[in-house]
């Protein structure tokens, strides 16, 4: 294969960039990003009120100012988590494990109770990426889907680097079934699963406001019965520092009826999930459009997709 020019030129301004990223002092990178990120948050008005919707239904009994703080401290954390992964990267790629930087004793139990295979799910939520490999290391091997960059010199960097710390990732296209594939063969499979699905989503509430919802993962689980367990990354204190947490795991019921079977499961996901935020709201991705996707724009065709998709 040909590598273009302008590829080689992004895959060494990328490997500088996140050298330099991961060399920086943590007191100033992450104080930088945390600035950013809440100005970010103050300037943008249209992600600052999704924010509040979404906090307004998640803690109804605090006041807008609350819920202001802690979306503006939710947006400082997202914004450093480009430099955790520049840290990471580099972390792996010299031989370096997740453990060095993550406190396991939170998620010591449930990793004994949880025998593979089974699912590992997750939200946006402290750092994802970190509890994929904290998760990945944990068991051996782990499989995950994610984005795939059009610069084939970097995207495979980053999967050597990832396959360092035992985390395989597949494509978003078809990456479904390269899950399925390695749940068959005794591995386990990750996904993060709380943001819009713009099609084909299953509309049950989340944080107590009706939302579309992601179904592969539960679809797979009712299938073939696998245990769910539920885990990230939280961040301990302003820097690279973190606390995987997990519990589960837990079995979806199945009762013969398809349709309520997904949808009974994808609302106990959601549940789970929140459990999760609550955790570390100051640590979630609030500034998200989660409730987009209305079921009164299609609803005959989203409950014919739920009885198809629960085959």
């Amino acid at each position: 294969m040909t590598i273009r020019l302008r590829d080689r030129v992004v895959y060494l301004a990328a490997r500088v960039a996140i050298g330099l990223a991961a060399r920086v002092p943590q007191w100033l990178g992450y104080g930088l990003a945390d600035a950013l990120g809440r100005l970010f948050f103050a300037l943008d008005g249209r992600r600052r009120g999704y924010a509040l919707r979404f906090l307004r239904n998640a803690y109804p009994e605090a006041t807008d100012a609350e819920r202001l703080r802690i979306g503006a401290r939710a947006t400082g954390n997202l914004f450093k988590v480009p430099l955790d992964m520049a840290r990471l990267t580099r972390l792996l790629a010299r031989g370096g494990s997740v453990r060095d930087v993550v406190d396991f004793t939170a998620a010591e139990a449930t990793l004994a109770a949880a025998k593979p295979p089974f699912l590992g799910l997750t939200g946006h939520l402290g750092n994802w990426e970190v509890g994929a490999v904290a998760m990945a290391q944990s068991v051996g091997r782990a499989h995950g889907i994610a984005r795939v960059s059009r610069n084939p010199l970097l995207q495979r960097w980053i999967l050597d680097n990832r396959q360092r710390g035992g985390l395989v990732i597949h494509p978003r296209r078809g990456g479904v079934r390269d899950l399925a594939r390695a749940l068959a063969a005794g591995e386990v499979g990750l996904q993060v699963v709380d943001q819009n699905q713009r099609l084909r989503g299953v509309f049950v509430p989340f944080f107590g406001e009706v939302a579309s919802c992601e179904r592969a993962a539960v679809s797979l689980a009712l299938r073939c019965g696998y245990p769910v367990v539920f885990g990230t990354a939280l961040r301990i204190g302003h820097g690279f520092r973190f606390r995987f947490v997990m519990h589960g795991p837990i079995r979806l019921a199945v009762t013969g009826d398809r349709a309520a079977d997904l949808r009974a499961g994808v609302l106990r996901v959601n549940q789970e999930i929140e459990r999760l935020v609550r955790l570390a709201p100051q640590q979630y991705l609030w500034i998200h459009d989660r409730y987009r996707t209305r079921p009164e724009h299609d609803p005959d065709a989203a409950a014919e997709h739920d009885e198809a998709d629960a085959d």
